[in-house]
């Protein structure tokens, strides 16, 4: 077809076919529309009104999906109207989703670290992985992992189970020492630098995090520090007790080695100025904290003793002698305060006061910290501020007002408010640690006005190209929410430089805050884990060493374990979110009262309508190429949703499990059964292969986790050229990694490697049996390997047994093997199978789809149609196993009277007569039953050489069944033989290859105990009883190729990683010496 259509779009002359749809074209010019409802291999919705464009001409805006180009028409996809249109299309979507998108311990932390992620990863043993992913967002995971105060725990699902949280901050720190002690802090990156520079003024966390995330992106990055080393806060404000400073100085070296410059004593306004750095970089971020101490404002507050709180912690990690006395107070309830309560214990006070204007219940500061200060002797006085300090040149009363609670103020606690009442405590020093400000001085007056620096929501000053964030923009808080307004002020300069705006990342996230503890019943209680905290007696015996051990790797395991994978499962490849972020559509603006609809957990996956968008791809999908169509809209309006048409759970009606609408669901509606403990942000990496769970042969896309260890889920290409089976799959495909069990295995490959060698050289008797869904390059292996070292074994593989009648004779009558695709192209599909639901699921799908469509008539033969009973399939029912005088009749050979044998109407019998005569391309599908019976197999020959241009193919169960017969066809023994030798101990040694099903069953039903058994496997196995066990790669796990029914031979590939020492069988054959 030529393209012969001009279009002008977006004022770009482009060409198109006839007859191509605005969305199609613009899929070919590379501009892109999005869409939700649309798939190319399904019809037309137009549901989801979010591809719409502007036509000049056109009164209104269009659908790209379904509205055809025209010679001449202007076409305008990002005007501000359709983008206007396509936001709030996307809020009317977002009004009535229910779910969360990301958990709420992720949205809970400043820094957004992706908690589900590495939480699970570390429970997995994968702790190099959770320390990258820790990465992605905190930047110093040991460091923050001993001194945030968690705010991610107090969101903590788990509190509503068991009362307490998973204990993600020492997961955390875990994950950070495991690091440390492995002398491995991460990968770094091989950075292009960009040509742009930035300088970042202040190395504490948020100067750091800035730092690490411009340098990702190839920026050239210098922090100027007025200290002598980095960390801020961190490493001056922060006792070594808690935060160790080698360990936050390793840390802070590592980000350094990502090619972070750095100028130390280096002091803005003294050793250089802001117009100095305008001048030299691109952009310039303050991120210098709050180093300035509130004062108290009361009389005497001059007096020698009185110490301001941050400068006070700043000598004490500087190692300066401070001569604080006997008698301490603090003021303040601030996690400064009980740093500095603290560190005046571990100097030598005896009668620490901590006076705070509030009580308990009101205090800032962690309740860990408090506990832990009570626990080391330091008194508190609550509902008390001080109203004066009185001294002789040195402080010696500090003179208290008592407070009452009145209404909240702007932090939501209760204002404190005088009663006029007072008292003395007697005191030798007072530390106020009532709060910070920062130096604003050497800032130029347009960017500040004396109290607080002046910056938006995009981290912008009023100054182009100078930026704010930290503690500097927010006030005093806490380190991991300076490390988060880091990482987004890094976000805001990039876009400030590439785009010439700057712009904070835009989040988009559904939650909820619905749930309490009746939905979490159904949970089992599982007690936290506590680290190993030494009593406070041990603690100020060596005051400034780290008294917190840490959880032990068992602990983290299962502390880890409880935590309960909140968060959408999908949010990797969530469309609806994806445009939600892209277009700033709000989940709240447009949310009104929402209709409670139904979640399922089925067989093959999980259904939540709650995210359903009507987009209706799952029924089109189930309708269009699967040809089911189990599912439909049920209801009308906003109670509208899908279900089967008799409201039962879709495991009762005819969804097969095939997977394609869980595929095509563009949120998070339908997902798959997936691997536990798996990352939800994570986007899987994907490798095409052939299956091996059946003979069909259909091309699967594995979906692995990043490090290729596991399998995350199963999907398949619909536009794939190449896939035998157009595309589709079945379930047994879909969730064979979650049925496989992995035997466990600790083991010296060399020395397994030697026992299978004596076995093989022994000079009894062996027999081998083989199972059915190796590579065509293990069974080479093995018939090489029997050549050379046990060339007097038997070999048996029982499926070839059963097929081989049949196809001796088909061979010996040039009968014709028929192909798949050949199977879409019958206009009579003969199925002759007691168990074709079961065993090929997918063939009774794709013959169901032709029967319903009318270009195809089947006829069923056998005990379990399943599928096949629909419709204008005629059906043979029959138990009988010698099926010879059916095909005889139908051969029109015999009398009616043998068809008493099989209690089928004669009407029938000549239907089935009537239909295969007149076939102009019939097709067989033989099972086991006939096809291991030569008198069957020799009268449906002979059926088939009756009809015209007739073929067959061998309903195999085997994944390499045809691979094996061609391969071992030759030196196969009859299986029955060869267990008759076992049975009258001609043979004592017997060695198992990958058993299937018929393998184990007849091996354990007679001989699992008497024999001297060696097993080589990939899966687990309760039903076999052997001396040594091997193993060997799973199909999803080599690399080969197998031969399906048809006779094509489908690549295999190394899908994901075999565990360590673990090989495939033809490797594993070719070393045994």
């Amino acid at each position: 077809m030529e393209r012969n259509v001009r279009v002008l779009l977006d004022g770009r002359e482009v060409y198109g076919f006839p007859g191509q749809t605005i969305l199609e074209l613009c899929q070919d010019c590379g501009v892109e529309i999005p869409y939700l409802c649309y798939d190319p291999h399904l019809s037309i919705h137009g549901g989801c009104s979010v591809c719409l464009v502007e036509v000049k001409g056109a009164k209104t805006l269009v659908r790209a999906c379904s509205n055809k180009i025209s010679n001449g028409m202007e076409i305008y996809t990002d005007t501000e109207k359709a983008r206007l249109a396509r936001k709030t299309a996307l809020e009317l979507l977002l009004s009535d989703h229910v779910g969360d998108c990301r958990p709420p311990c992720t949205l809970a932390c400043p820094a957004r670290g992706d908690v589900q992620g590495y939480v699970n990863l570390a429970v997995s043993g994968l702790y190099k992985e959770a320390l990258n992913l820790l990465h992605e967002n905190v930047t110093l995971p040991a460091s923050i992992g001993r001194i945030c105060p968690a705010p991610c725990q107090e969101k903590c699902r788990r509190n509503f189970v068991d009362e307490e949280p998973v204990s993600i901050r020492e997961i955390k720190r875990f994950v950070g020492d495991w690091a440390l002690r492995s002398g491995n802090l991460g990968h770094i990156d091989d950075i292009k630098d960009n040509g742009h520079s930035v300088a970042v003024i202040g190395g504490g966390p948020a100067g750091l995090s800035a730092a690490f995330f411009l340098r990702k992106k190839g920026y050239q990055v210098t922090i100027y520090e007025k200290e002598q080393e980095l960390g801020g806060m961190m490493r001056y404000g922060i006792p070594g007790y808690r935060l160790p400073k080698d360990v936050l100085k390793q840390e802070v070296d590592w980000l350094l080695s990502w090619g972070i410059d750095v100028k130390t004593n280096m002091t803005l306004g003294k050793d250089v100025t802001l117009k100095q750095l305008q001048k030299e970089y691109d952009a310039v971020l303050l991120a210098f904290g709050c180093w300035q101490s509130t004062p108290l404002k009361v009389p005497g507050e001059d007096l020698k003793g009185v110490l301001a709180g941050i400068e006070f912690l700043y000598d004490v990690n500087n190692h300066v002698s401070v001569d604080i006395g006997k008698k301490v107070a603090v003021i303040g309830g601030g996690n400064t305060a009980m740093d500095a309560c603290r560190c005046a214990k571990r100097l030598g006070a005896e009668e620490i006061t901590v006076v705070y204007r509030r009580t308990r219940q009101e205090m800032p500061a962690e309740d860990l910290e408090i506990r832990e200060a009570m626990e080391e002797n330091i008194n508190f006085v609550y509902l008390a501020a001080p109203k004066e300090i009185k001294g002789d040149g040195r402080v010696r009363e500090l003179v208290c007002e008592k407070m009452t609670l009145g209404e909240p103020d702007a932090s939501g606690r209760r204002r404190p408010v005088p009663t006029g009442e007072t008292f003395t405590i007697a005191v030798d020093t007072v530390i106020a640690a009532i709060g910070q400000r920062p130096v604003l001085k050497v800032l130029p007056p347009e960017i500040h006005d004396g109290r607080k620096i002046l910056v938006d929501e995009n981290y912008a000053t009023p100054i182009k190209g100078v930026f704010a964030c930290g503690d500097l923009r927010t006030g005093p808080d806490i380190a991991i929410a300076a490390m988060g307004d880091g990482h987004f002020a890094a976000e805001s300069i990039h876009h400030y430089i590439t785009k010439g705006y700057a712009k904070r990342p835009y989040e988009c996230d559904v939650t909820r805050d619905d749930l309490g503890p009746q939905d979490f019943l159904d949970r089992e209680k599982q007690p936290r884990e506590h680290p190993n905290v030494l009593p406070a007696h041990e603690r100020l015996s060596t005051p400034f060493e780290e008294f917190n051990k840490g959880l032990t790797e068992e602990q983290v395991r299962h502390d880890g374990s409880r935590c309960m994978e909140c968060g959408c499962p999908d949010i990797f490849e969530c469309k609806l979110r994806t445009y939600s972020v892209k277009y700033e559509a709000s989940p709240t603006r447009l949310s009104g009262e929402k209709v409670k609809r139904f979640e399922e957990k089925l067989r093959y996956y999980d259904r939540n309508m709650d995210k359903c968008i009507l987009c209706g791809r799952c029924v089109r999908a189930c309708d269009e190429i699967v040809g089911l169509h189990a599912i439909d809209f049920i209801n009308r309006g906003f109670a509208s949703t899908i279900h089967d048409a008799y409201l039962k759970p879709l495991d009762e009606a005819e969804c097969t499990g095939c997977g394609i609408c869980v595929q095509l669901c563009p949120v998070g509606a339908l997902t798959e059964k997936r691997k536990q403990r798996w990352p939800h942000s994570e986007v899987p990496l994907e490798i095409k292969t052939t299956c091996g769970e059946c003979s069909l042969g259909c091309e699967l896309v594995i979906n692995s986790d990043k490090t290729r260890h596991s399998v995350v889920r199963v999907n398949s290409s619909l536009s794939s050229a190449v896939s035998p089976s157009k595309g589709l799959t079945c379930s047994k495909a879909r969730t064979f990694h979650l049925n496989s069990l992995k035997p466990s295995f600790d083991f010296d490959s060399d020395v397994l490697l030697e026992e299978i060698s004596k076995f093989l050289h022994s000079n009894d008797n062996i027999s081998i049996l083989v199972g059915n869904s190796l590579s065509n390059e293990d069974y080479e292996a093995i018939k090489n390997t029997i050549k050379a070292l046990a060339p007097n074994a038997a070999i048996s593989l029982p499926e070839a047994d059963e097929f081989k009648p049949l196809l001796t004779l088909a061979a010996n009558e040039n009968q014709k093997r028929g192909t798949l695709g050949q199977l879409f192209e019958a206009d009579v599909v003969f199925v002759i199978d007691d168990n074709l639901d079961q065993e090929l699921p997918l063939i009774s799908t794709l013959l169901r789809k032709r029967v319903r469509i009318g270009d195809l008539k089947v006829i069923y033969l056998g005990n379990a149609p399943g599928l096949l009973d629909k419709g204008s399939t005629i059906l043979l029912r029959t138990d009988m196993v010698d099926l010879a005088a059916l095909f005889e009749y139908l051969c029109c050979n015999i009398t009616n009277e043998a068809l008493s044998f099989y209690n089928i109407s004669e009407d029938k019998m000549n239907e089935t007569r009537d239909v295969l005569m007149n076939a102009k391309c019939p097709m067989v599908l033989v099972g086991p039953k006939v096809a291991s019976s030569s008198v069957s197999s020799q009268a449906l020959i002979k059926l088939c050489s009756k009809l015209n241009k007739c073929s067959y193919l061998p309903l195999y169960r085997g994944a390499n069944t045809e691979g094996a017969l061609r391969i071992l066809g030759d030196i196969l023994t009859p299986t029955t033989e060869n267990l008759s030798m076992i049975k009258e101990g001609k043979t004592s040694k017997v060695l198992l290859i990958e058993p299937d099903q018929c393998v184990r069953r007849m091996f354990s039903a007679a001989f699992g105990k008497y024999v001297d058994c060696v097993l080589l496997t990939s899966k687990s196995y309760d039903d076999i009883s052997a001396r040594l066990v091997i193993p060997i790669a799973g199909w999803h796990e080599r690399r080969g190729h197998v031969t399906n029914l048809s006779g094509t031979v489908g690549e295999q590939n190394e899908t994901v990683i075999p565990l360590k020492n673990v090989m495939s069988l033809s490797r594993l054959l070719t070393r045994i010496e």
